[in-house]
């Protein structure tokens, strides 16, 4: 009979840090499930290179706690806080992460990363840590039958496909790249999908419709605010009617650019194949299934779509029911990880107030208990226009 058993370390009164799942599945593999909360490097100089160096400090003691590795890495999700409205200083800004990027990885992994990356401007108000350049998330798997690589986390009977987010950007028939398709995003967004994701997954046997349970889609808005729900709408039609009665879980929500500057849009998928069964909710809210789950030797993992509104208490709660409707017992119980969405404006001061309410509606929750992992960001806005926050979670448990 499977088991999972979650493992809290260093719990404070929002997050965990790190979240270890333990999973015995049926077949009687063992896996170990390893999300460290997002983490800064301002305990050494506001400067890329020395936060850098510092976040991989914080996040070496996440990894380490729980035996993995550098090499046990399969996703890196990297949060820049805007520097500027600036196009060219967001693209320096880029430019300058990137360069101590590989390096400081190469240094502490011995070699290249094996994970897959997602990045994007956030917002001019960065983060929870005001000092903060940038955030890392990062997830590690480890196991016998685990190898990761590729964008895929393959488990021998089933594979958990995790791709980088993906924009426009391609090579033309004339041998340029192309960074834009202009302002349709109807248009863009279809390419993405189709051409970025649905064709290569094609080309594996995946069907990537029907075995997609999770979508992040991001919308950079910062050339042009004034357009921001105009673009988000857009971007969610094209979603919906890809997707028909197949709809993931996920979320949208606008973020100052992409990695690619001349680009809008950048979805990433979650896609899982082999020996799995996928469950869907059957109620849409935003645009997506409000959860989906998968079931692989007696264990269900559920992805819940982003939750938003005013209160952090209220929108835990919403979660919490929609795990047990999903079969697990609840957040408190099953939750391995909460992503928090703080919706941000001009007024700093009064962004730093906001997130201090949400942190106080959000630890009252969890009072008496060992919350899940967290990240936090500010963000322009969550799922729909006018809402102050939002969250996600993803819980796992034995059937």
């Amino acid at each position: 009979m499977a088991q999972v058993n979650i493992v809290r370390h260093n719990p404070i009164a929002i997050f965990s840090n790190p979240t270890e799942v333990i999973i015995n599945d049926d077949n009687g593999d063992v896996v170990r499930l390893v999300e460290p909360s997002g983490n800064v490097g301002t305990q050494y100089a506001n400067d890329i290179g020395s936060e850098w160096f510092g976040t991989i400090e914080n996040l070496n003691k996440g990894l380490k706690i729980c035996g993995v590795h550098w090499s046990d890495v399969y996703k890196t999700d990297v949060l820049w806080t805007t520097p500027s409205a600036d196009r060219d200083e967001c693209d320096q800004f880029k430019n300058d992460f990137n360069a101590c990027y590989g390096a400081m990885i190469n240094a502490v992994a011995g070699g290249p990363i094996r994970s897959n990356r997602m990045a994007r401007f956030t917002h001019q108000e960065g983060f929870p840590d005001p000092a903060a350049l940038f955030e890392i998330q990062i997830k590690a798997a480890a196991g016998e039958n685990v190898e990761i690589g590729g964008g895929k986390i393959d488990y021998g009977t089933w594979v958990d496909h995790q791709p980088s987010g993906a924009s426009v950007l391609h090579k033309g028939a004339d041998g340029e790249m192309v960074t834009t398709l202009g302002d349709d995003l109807i248009e863009e967004m279809n390419f993405i999908l189709e051409e970025q994701y649905a064709k290569p997954f094609a080309e594996e046997g995946v069907d990537f419709k029907k075995q997609t349970v999770f979508m992040e889609i991001l919308v950079a808005i910062d050339d042009d605010p004034a357009k921001t729900w105009q673009r988000i709408e857009a971007t969610r039609q094209a979603f919906e009617a890809y997707y028909g009665d197949d709809r993931p879980a996920g979320l949208i929500y606008p973020v100052s650019r992409i990695p690619n500057l001349d680009s809008i849009i950048e979805p990433q998928p979650r896609v899982v194949s082999g020996n799995v069964e996928i469950h869907r909710s059957g109620q849409l809210e935003n645009g997506f299934s409000t959860w989906t789950g998968f079931s692989h030797h007696g264990v269900r993992e559920v992805q819940v779509s982003a939750v938003s509104g005013t209160d952090a208490s209220t929108q835990l709660g919403l979660l919490d029911a929609r795990i047990k409707e999903a079969g697990g017992t609840g957040l408190k119980e099953d939750g391995v990880f909460n992503n928090a969405y703080i919706t941000a404006g001009d007024d700093s001061a009064a962004n730093r107030a906001s997130i201090g309410s949400f942190n106080e509606s959000f630890s009252a929750y969890y009072a008496d208990t060992k919350p899940a992992g967290r990240t936090a960001q500010f963000i322009g806005g969550i799922q729909q226009e006018g809402h102050a926050s939002g969250i996600s979670t993803r819980a796992i448990f034995a059937e």
